[in-house]
Parts: C-alpha cells; sequence; structure tokens
C-alpha cells in the first residue's frame, strides 16, 4: 500500500512527496495566487458553458461539462487542496476534525436539498455537521468568485472539508425543499432512522380535490371545542353524483340569494316591488317553496311524504327571473293584494332554519359566485370565477384536467375596502398517535385592487404573492395598507385595537383556525401510514367573514419560505428556526424552549384489548342538541313579524301565518307565472284534512267495537250497539261527505 503524506509548501502548493521534484517553472506555475484562493494554477478555468457535444442523427445531444464532472463531488485533487488548504491553520484544522468526530458519534449530520440557510444555520449552532450533496459538493463558489474575499473562502472550504470527513456516513436528518422533494437517496416506502421533513404519504389534504373530499366527512370527526372544520361548500368536477349536487346546491342557493336580496332591499327601504316591474311576486313563492322542501329533506320530512318535482323549465324560468332581478334589469311588480309582510316574515323564518344546515348563508351573499379552481395547480393558477350556472358547467365542460367547484364567500371580512386572508402555519411530527404544533404567528395578504363584485378579475380576489406581485396598488388606497400587501401579526392586532377589537384574535380567530386544522388531520388520518422519524409543515389559507369566524380555504404542503417580502423575510426563518426547536431540542428535552410552536393536539395512545365478539362495543361522542347549528345569521335592519313567535316546525310556523293574514301564501298562479306549476296540490278533491282524520279514527273506533261485541251476548249487544251508533252520529253530525263503511247492525 503507497501512503501519500501531504505537506505545505512555501505558497501553499500541496504535493505528494513522491512528486516533489518539479522544475521551478512548473512549480511557479502551478503556485500561482489569485483571487480565487489559489486554485487557479492547479485546475483549469471553470467554463460553465463548456460542453462537449455529439451528433446522433438529426438530434444534438449536449453534456455539460458542470452536470459530469460534479455529479460525483469533488475530484482527488480538489480534495487534497481543501485539505492542505485547511492543514495550513493547524488549530483549526484539529477543531474540525473533532468537530466531524463527534457529529459522527452523536448522529449529529445533515443534508439540505435546495436552499434553505435557516435550517442549516439553526443546526449548525447545536454542533450538527452538513454532509453537502455530492451534486453540490464543488468548488464553484470560489471559481465564479462567490466567495470573494479570505473569509468566505476559508469558510467555504472548512464547510467541504467537514462534508468529506463524514462523507461515508448516512445523514442523521435531511431537509428538502417542494423543488427538491424528490432528489434524495432515501428510500421513504421503508423505515430509516434518518429524520425527514415529509411524511410517509401523500399528503391529501393539500390537494384541492382531496381537501374537497376529506371536509365532507370531517363531521364524523367532531370534537365539542376542539376538532370542528369550517369550510365553504366543494365540489369535484371528475365525480358525476357531486356535479349533480353542485346543480342542485347551485339552485337552492339561488333561492335563498333571492330571498336575502329582498330582505336587505326592503330593510334599506330600497324599491323593489314597484307598478312598473315586469317580475311577477310569483318568483318568491317559488323560492320560498323550494327552501320550505329544502328543510323538509333535511328534516328527513320527506321519507313518509312525496314531495312534488320540479322540472328542468321551471328552474330555468326562475333562474333568468333571478339574474335579472339580482343585476338590477328589474323589478317585482306592486304588492296589490298586501301579501309582503307575509312573504318576508316567512323568508326571515326559513333563512334562519336554513343557516342551521348552511353556516356559509351568513357570508355567501346574494350573487351566487362560484369559484373553479384545478385540482393540482397552485399560486392561484388557472382559477376561474362565474355566477351563472350555463357559464359554470360551460367551463367545467372544456375543461381538460380535474376541477372543484367552490362556493365564493362574497361577504368576507375587509380591511379598508380590501380583501385578504390569513396564512397559517402548523407541523406535523406524528401521524400514530396524531400530534399537530400550531405557529403562533401568522402573517396577512392583501389584495391590491378595491373589493368590487362586479369585476371578477384575479388582482381583485386572489390575494397570492404570486399574483399580486404582478399589478400596482390602485390609486386612492388607503394610506395604512401596506405597499408590499403583506402585515404581520402584530400590525394586525394593532388594527384590531384601533377598532375597538382586541379580543377577537385570542377569543374567536386563533380558536377557530386551531379547531379547523385538527378537524381537517383527523378526518385525513386514517389515510396516513405510520411515519416514523417524519415530520412535515404545511401552510393555510385561512379567509374571516364579518363575525371573525376563520374559513378554511386550502392547505399547502411545503409552502414556499423564501424572502418574498419583508414580513416573510422576518417570519420565514423564524418558523425554521423554531422547527429545529420541536424536532430536536424538544424531543431531546421535553422541557426545552419550542419557540412560538404550540401542542394544540396529541392524541392519546390505547393499548389494544383482543376478545371474543362479545367485547366489542360502540364508544363516540355525545352530540348536543344544538350541534348542527353554526353560528347566526346576521341580515341588518331586515323585517321582523313579531307576530310569528319562534316555532321551529315549518308547518306549524306557515300555518299561523295563514291565520294571521287569512290567506294562504304558498299558492303559485299558472297565470301569473305560465312556467311554474303548483306547488300545493289537494290529495283528495272532496275530503279536508280534518275530515280524513276523523275518517281514521272512526274506523279504529268501529274495529274496536266489533271485537268488544263478538263476546257478548245478543242481549246485551242489541244495547251496546244501539249505543254506539248515536256516539257515531254525533260524531259525523258535522260533516255529510265522508263515508265509513260500516256493518249492518
Amino acid at each position: 500500500m503507497v501512503h501519500l503524506h501531504f505537506n505545505r509548501g512555501k505558497n501553499d502548493t500541496i504535493m505528494p512527496n513522491k512528486k516533489r521534484k518539479l522544475s521551478r517553472k512548473k512549480k511557479k506555475s502551478n503556485s500561482r495566487k489569485c483571487d480565487n484562493g489559489g486554485i487557479e494554477g492547479i485546475f483549469p478555468p471553470f467554463n460553465k458553458f463548456a460542453y462537449k457535444s455529439t451528433r446522433v442523427g438529426d438530434t444534438l445531444n449536449k453534456i455539460s461539462y458542470e452536470s459530469t464532472y460534479r455529479s460525483t463531488g469533488l475530484s482527488p485533487k480538489e480534495k487534497s487542496y481543501v485539505i492542505c488548504k485547511c492543514q495550513s491553520r493547524s488549530t483549526r484544522y484539529v477543531k474540525l476534525k473533532n468537530l466531524a468526530s463527534n457529529a459522527i458519534r452523536y448522529n449529529k449530520i445533515f443534508s439540505v436539498y435546495g436552499s434553505c440557510n435557516a435550517i442549516r444555520n439553526a443546526l449548525l449552532e447545536r454542533g450538527w455537521v452538513e454532509k453537502i450533496p455530492s451534486n453540490r459538493m464543488n468548488l464553484s463558489k470560489i471559481r465564479n468568485g462567490t466567495c470573494s474575499n479570505k473569509s468566505e473562502i476559508h469558510s467555504e472550504l472548512e464547510r467541504l472539508l467537514l462534508s468529506n470527513l463524514v462523507e461515508k456516513c448516512n445523514p442523521n436528518f435531511i431537509w428538502r425543499t417542494k423543488d427538491e422533494i424528490y432528489d434524495t437517496t432515501i428510500d421513504m416506502t421503508k423505515d430509516y432512522n434518518t429524520i425527514v421533513n415529509k411524511l410517509n404519504t401523500d399528503a391529501l389534504w393539500t390537494t384541492k380535490q382531496g381537501l374537497c373530499s376529506s371536509m365532507k366527512r370531517n363531521y364524523w370527526f367532531y370534537i365539542d371545542n376542539i376538532a370542528e372544520v369550517n369550510g365553504p361548500r366543494t365540489y369535484n368536477s371528475y365525480d358525476g353524483g357531486e356535479i349533480e349536487g353542485f346543480i342542485k346546491d347551485y339552485k337552492i342557493t339561488a333561492c335563498t340569494s333571492l330571498l336575502k336580496w329582498i330582505l336587505s332591499m326592503v330593510a334599506n327601504e330600497r324599491p323593489v316591488f314597484m307598478k312598473s316591474g315586469k317580475v311577477s311576486m310569483t318568483v318568491v313563492v317559488f323560492a320560498l317553496n323550494r327552501c320550505k322542501e329544502y328543510l323538509f329533506r333535511k328534516q328527513n320530512k320527506d321519507i313518509d311524504h312525496t314531495l312534488p318535482s320540479v322540472s328542468k323549465g321551471q328552474w330555468n324560468a326562475f333562474l333568468k327571473k333571478y339574474y335579472q332581478i339580482i343585476a338590477k334589469d328589474d323589478v317585482f311588480q306592486a304588492d296589490t293584494e298586501n301579501k309582503l309582510p307575509l312573504y318576508l316574515g316567512y323568508a326571515n323564518f326559513l333563512l334562519k332554519e336554513i343557516h342551521r344546515y348552511r353556516p356559509q348563508l351568513s357570508c355567501e351573499g346574494c350573487h351566487n359566485i362560484w369559484i373553479i379552481k384545478p385540482a393540482y395547480c397552485s399560486r392561484g393558477r388557472g382559477i376561474r370565477m362565474a355566477s351563472k350556472l350555463g357559464v359554470i358547467t360551460n367551463l367545467l365542460n372544456k375543461a381538460n384536467a380535474k376541477h372543484v367547484i367552490q362556493k365564493y364567500i362574497e361577504e368576507p371580512l375587509l380591511i379598508y375596502d380590501t380583501k385578504f386572508d390569513i396564512r397559517q402555519y402548523y407541523l406535523v411530527t406524528s401521524t400514530y398517535p396524531l400530534t399537530i404544533w400550531m405557529y403562533a404567528n401568522c402573517y396577512l395578504k392583501f389584495s391590491s385592487q378595491k373589493y368590487n363584485l362586479n369585476n371578477y378579475h384575479e388582482s381583485i380576489h386572489l390575494t397570492n404573492n404570486a399574483i399580486q406581485k404582478k399589478y400596482k396598488n390602485y390609486i386612492g388606497r388607503h394610506p395604512d395598507l401596506p405597499q408590499s400587501n403583506m402585515w404581520d401579526l402584530e400590525e394586525y392586532k394593532d388594527y384590531l385595537n384601533r377598532c375597538g377589537k382586541s379580543q377577537v384574535w385570542d377569543n374567536i380567530v386563533y380558536p377557530g383556525m386551531k379547531k379547523s386544522i385538527i378537524g381537517i388531520m383527523l378526518s385525513c388520518q386514517d389515510s396516513l401510514s405510520i411515519s416514523k422519524n417524519r415530520f412535515e409543515l404545511y401552510g393555510c389559507d385561512f379567509i374571516l367573514d364579518k363575525e371573525y369566524k376563520p374559513w378554511l380555504i386550502e392547505i399547502n404542503s411545503c409552502p414556499d419560505l423564501n424572502n418574498t417580502t419583508q414580513v416573510t423575510a422576518k417570519i420565514c426563518p423564524d418558523v425554521v428556526s423554531d422547527i429545529v426547536k420541536v424536532i430536536i431540542d424538544y424531543a431531546e428535552n421535553p422541557n426545552s424552549s419550542t419557540g412560538k410552536f404550540e401542542c394544540i393536539y396529541r392524541q392519546s395512545m390505547t393499548v389494544p384489548r383482543y376478545g371474543t365478539a362479545a367485547d366489542i362495543f360502540v364508544r363516540g361522542y355525545r352530540l348536543s342538541s344544538e350541534y348542527f347549528f353554526k353560528g347566526k345569521i346576521e341580515i341588518n335592519e331586515i323585517y321582523e313579524d313579531a307576530n310569528i313567535g319562534k316555532e321551529r316546525d315549518i308547518k306549524a310556523t306557515l300555518d299561523k301565518l295563514k291565520r294571521l293574514y287569512e290567506t294562504d301564501i304558498m299558492m303559485e298562479s299558472e297565470d301569473d307565472y305560465n312556467s311554474i306549476k303548483k306547488l300545493q296540490q289537494e290529495t283528495c278533491s272532496h275530503n279536508t284534512q280534518s275530515e280524513n282524520e276523523l275518517c281514521v279514527a272512526a274506523t279504529v273506533i268501529t274495529e274496536q267495537l266489533d271485537k268488544l261485541m263478538d263476546g257478548i251476548d245478543s242481549e246485551n249487544s242489541i244495547r251496546l250497539k244501539s249505543g254506539r251508533n248515536k256516539v257515531l252520529s254525533s260524531v259525523f253530525s258535522k260533516t255529510s261527505t265522508c263515508h265509513i263503511p260500516m256493518r249492518r247492525l
């Protein structure tokens, strides 16, 4: 075996002992100093554009010098140069060797794929050593002048030396960015002791399609005051059943939107019913009937009673009138029969009942706007908005990729007439048992334009930084709004204090976001596999309604942690640094600080018990009587009728209204509205409801008396039968149209 001993020459030129006898001319050439750390004479100048090409047929294959030369790390010459350069500072070299030795002994070797200096600095401060990926193990920073002064050059050489010393060891911690998500030598399907910032699963909740499916089943995982997801109604375009559900949702939303619009206009004394109006009042009756039927279905009252069907033509005719009213192209005819107070009272009652099943009713507005998002795109790409059913269906039919259709929150909370949303981070450190950490800090993203529902431009409705940085802020924008369109949490809290809402964040917003995150993770836990030594950071986007209630819009895996603005330049490095506190420090010492990360949910461990089938039992959570009530509908200055009362029963309220106004409000006239049929059809042309009930009661009485007669002698039975006839005669004395078959006595 040949041992090569490296000795430092006069001019820091590195050569083996057996090759030290060089000519003076060559030695002088090799030892020439230069600005890039003295390596110009040893290695050829680096040219990133150098390549060799080989023509195969008509194809020109270019093999870059950079990819072929640097793919396997440092060459032997480069390693020799790095070692000898560091040996020139003997004391420092010994410290570096000891640092590498301790890193190997105590499993403190890490690799960073991509650019994330925050995670690198946090680990280096804790005595960890970086193992540079082989494709980045090179002297390019010194060659191309990135390291300009001697201090930077020595730091880069020491980093390369440490990486070379731990070259044969597997990293104990791997951090990968989104761009480098699959660039790793670790097989994620196997169990390793290496800590990786990616769960061993595909997160369904981070795609729009998966989040839509997860939110539909989140009610199974409701835990009072712990887990409850609030999100807009969403449908997947690839599922025919969901498209049908969306169309039904759109139609009933048109009915509720019309009623809300009428109530708001009347409350603000706007002209809605005029002599010059061309839209019949029957349109209002149609909307009331459809809302009533919706409640019947939700209350399962359609099981024993068949609800009338409404044809496609009737819906099209209603939607046409609805579009005209909302667009203010027309108004209703004058209320000549004085039924308007009746309609308003019943509409108010129905909306309050529907809100128990559709919490978004309080913030979904009156324009029936829906947002169409590509299932697998991010940063606002490919998003469209539309309010007419035909336009939405055409967009979906022409789309080649999968989309989701989501009810747009038309009435969000605004700051100085500008839309915003909240970016909130959370961390999952274990899947079984589920452990979730939420970051106490967050930031707000603003739109660059004034909020306007008459314009669907992305600069108004999409707050993504990738979208907003393309546009200039509108003229006349409030001076307190940030030029970079971002606020940190402290700035938002200052704004809340000025508005007299200092307690809103701690009492409503933050707890609401916490419950949504826990709820969505519990609903997806069945799709997770056990991920040992895995963790992952997620970024959520929330929109607040006028009651400061947070609505979950989407969740992103591997969120962008780049310094795009002054706000993100401050919060993103802090997030990464605090992740290390949770993953490294807290794992070693539960009493150590976790920064601004708060453990919001830690699933309790259960020991499985095995027994016979007789030992099986069901365990669950008791739901309160008001479980399905999601807040309250808030319509400012709406019409209230004090005589209606607080009945929860739809039929009882309707009957009371009929008695108060001595009229039937639910009749739809064919003369006034030809495309809508009558909803209320009589089940019997000659019997009233009270007569039918009497007929049934009389039949039961007759059968019971007949059984009694069989056991009595004929002499007593004659008297009893005679008495029975007198009773029945008195029962039916008030009607002559109900006939009950009776045996001849």
